[in-house]
């Protein structure tokens, strides 16, 4: 479930990077320590008990209604800050609340140190970040990968609810977060004592609910449990009601998470990645991938119909740091949806315009953002990997990303109508309001109008506000291996930064835009 690499050369490597700067240490998101079998069952602090069988216990899929995004920016990883900026700002501007952990006040080689007002003066403030719009969680932490160890929420009868699971042991000050989001927040929590990350979950909003066979292998033969215990997790927690799948987890990678090649945007749209030797993958992982794509297209759906599966595509190399090398997945499919928002890794590797173009076809209605990531995913992750978005506190119906009976949509879903298909229109951009009702506002009564110079189409190297980028100098690519230089810091700096300002109208865009532009 978790790659194995020595733990030395991970401190090394830190400590080298933290020179100057407190040891908070970036570790990788697949596992660090050595793997030892034993029943956690037996083990864990909070009682095992499922939520009330007699209560609706309803899981939210990723494109419901968010209050907030919990993130944790790793104080002295500088060539992380413009990552994290505008995360932040993305955030913001899909309405929800970004809740950054941080520790006030640690000690380092006899110095004290305060993370917050080091995130406040090196992230926030220079990016003009008002920091009233964040909050602050002044918690002890280990790592930055908040989907692995953040809280899986549900709701029971309405209310929302904790689910946790184990994360690394080693991690302590990771696995006791959500314990205190639950007292923070007078939240329920339940515990599962299953060995598992928020990377490796995903579900329709509708009782169908997929980890990969990263989460059986592991706990299996680790952790003492069976398959059957294992899925019983998924039906008693959080009302898998369709069925937990297991898709294969790619080979050489090192979390066995399914976000790193696949994700579900809509109940019934999910984008599995696709690769090719040309752009750096093995017949291992070509064919590991396909059958993901196959296996997602076989999964029941509960309306009896078919999965609408799109291919995106994703490079593949390898990164040498401190004398030890390993596989790297350069994926599109690592996003988080924040309400009307997706935030989408890019790499500068030749695949960014058709990823972010397949993203603003599928959803059109949607904010369409890419941010530069090349210095997280060598790390075995990148956007989904580090933030855990929190659900609005009550359960919307209208507003759970889910056409239920009684409503024509939901948040920013339609179900595949568009203003064509209604009586008296015949092109335009179908929202959706509050209460789940169409909104015809931007529907026309005229054709669509194939103009190159429409409003909704933006140039190569213009943004949608008018302004023109200068990007002849930000050639941020990335060879398929990068090896540290003699001083053992990586080269690697993100600093272009992909926006779309306003959602697009896909009757009066041409086939070879993307909505998308490079900063």
């Amino acid at each position: 479930m978790k790659k194995i690499i020595l733990l030395t050369v991970v401190l090394s490597f830190c400590f080298t990077l933290f020179a100057q700067r407190p040891a908070k240490q970036p570790l990788p998101a697949w596992k660090t320590g050595v793997k030892v079998k034993t029943d956690s069952r037996f083990y864990s602090k909070v009682p095992l008990t499922p939520p009330d069988q007699s209560k609706e216990i309803y899981v939210p899929a990723e494109f419901s209604s968010m209050e907030g995004v919990l993130i944790q920016v790793p104080v002295g990883w500088n060539e992380l800050y413009p990552y994290y900026s505008e995360m932040i700002k993305t955030i913001i501007k899909a309405g929800a609340v970004p809740y950054i952990i941080a520790d006030s006040s640690y000690s380092y080689m006899g110095q004290t140190y305060n993370d917050i007002e080091d995130i406040k003066n090196e992230v926030l403030e220079p990016n003009g970040i008002d920091e009233n719009d964040v909050v602050f969680l002044d918690y002890d932490y280990d790592a930055n990968w908040t989907r692995d160890y953040g809280p899986w929420y549900i709701y029971l009868d309405g209310q929302r609810a904790i689910v946790n699971h184990e994360y690394y042991s080693e991690r302590k000050n990771d696995n006791a977060i959500n314990g205190k989001l639950a007292d923070l927040w007078g939240e329920q929590i339940f515990s599962t004592g299953l060995f598992t990350e928020g990377g490796n979950f995903m579900t329709d909003g509708l009782g169908t609910c997929w980890a990969s066979t990263g989460v059986v292998e592991y706990n299996v033969d680790y952790e003492g449990w069976t398959e059957e215990d294992i899925d019983a997790v998924y039906t008693d927690y959080l009302n898998c009601s369709n069925g937990i799948y297991h898709p294969v987890s790619l080979p050489d990678e090192g979390t066995t998470h399914i976000d790193m090649y696949s994700k579900i945007l809509d109940q019934n749209t999910i984008i599995v990645s696709y690769s090719t030797a040309e752009l750096g993958a093995t017949q291992a992982e070509m064919d590991a991938l396909d059958a993901a794509a196959e296996f997602y297209a076989n999964t029941p759906k509960p309306d009896g119909g078919e999965w609408n599966i799109v291919r995106i595509p994703m490079t593949f190399g390898n990164y040498s740091a401190q004398g030890d090398t390993w596989r790297v997945q350069y994926t599109h499919t690592n996003s988080t949806i924040v309400n009307d928002y997706v935030i989408v890794p890019i790499y500068d590797r030749g695949t960014d315009e058709e990823g972010l173009k397949i993203y603003q076809d599928l959803m059109p209605r949607h904010h369409i953002i890419g941010i530069l990531s090349n210095d997280m995913i060598v790390w075995g992750g990148s956007i989904h990997c580090t933030t855990m978005q929190l659900p609005v506190k009550t359960f919307l119906k209208c507003g759970n990303g889910v056409v239920d009976e009684g409503e024509d949509c939901d948040t920013q879903f339609t179900a595949g109508v568009e203003c064509k298909n209604i009586e008296g229109y015949k092109s335009g951009l179908l929202k959706c309001n509050s209460d789940c009702t169409y909104d015809l506002s931007e529907c026309s009564e005229e054709e669509a109008v194939d103009n190159e110079n429409s409003d909704n189409e933006v140039t190569d190297n213009e943004t949608t506000d008018g302004t023109v980028a200068d990007n002849e100098n930000n050639d941020n690519s990335q060879n398929d291996e990068i090896t540290n230089s003699d001083d053992d810091t990586v080269e690697n700096t993100d600093t272009d930064i992909w926006v779309d300002d306003e959602p697009v109208d896909t009757t009066k865009k041409k086939d070879s835009g993307c909505s998308a532009v490079l900063l």
